[in-house]
């Protein structure tokens, strides 16, 4: 009896074998850091149109089993006093595989708020997909 329990415990030990044991479920927010984030007013190119946003950062991923693509993220602006004054979200056109990192350059945001002073750049949603597993 007791050979026939091991050997269905190694059938089913076998059946798992090519799973990547103890991996957390995906988490865009966790996963993707943020970081050289730089925000500027740029001229319209028109006289007379206000500036617009124009935001340059990276984007790492730090998972080892999950890639990210349509990488959702959310501009925060703040005023002197750092009171939030505005918002916007984009969708991010791009993948980024696992232990990556993607140069985010120039994305145009829309015209600047006469208030803004600052801003913050935040993840808030990607779609995650499976690595494949390194041989």
């Amino acid at each position: 009896m007791k050979f026939i329990y091991g050997l269905l415990f190694y059938s089913l030990a076998a059946c798992q074998s090519g799973q990547r044991e103890n991996q957390p479920p995906s988490n865009a927010y966790r996963d993707l850091l943020i970081d050289r984030v730089v925000w500027k007013k740029s001229d319209s190119g028109n006289p007379g149109e206000p500036p617009t946003n124009e935001h340059n950062f990276t984007l790492t991923n730090t998972s080892d089993a999950y890639a990210y693509r349509q990488i959702e993220v959310r501009f925060d602006y703040f005023d002197s006093t750092y009171h939030k004054i505005g918002s916007s979200q984009k969708i991010l056109d791009k993948t980024i595989g696992p232990r990556a990192a993607l140069i985010v350059g120039k994305i145009q945001d829309g015209k600047a708020q006469a208030g803004a002073k600052s801003s913050t750049v935040t993840i808030v949603h990607a779609i995650a997909e499976q690595a494949e597993p390194e041989k």
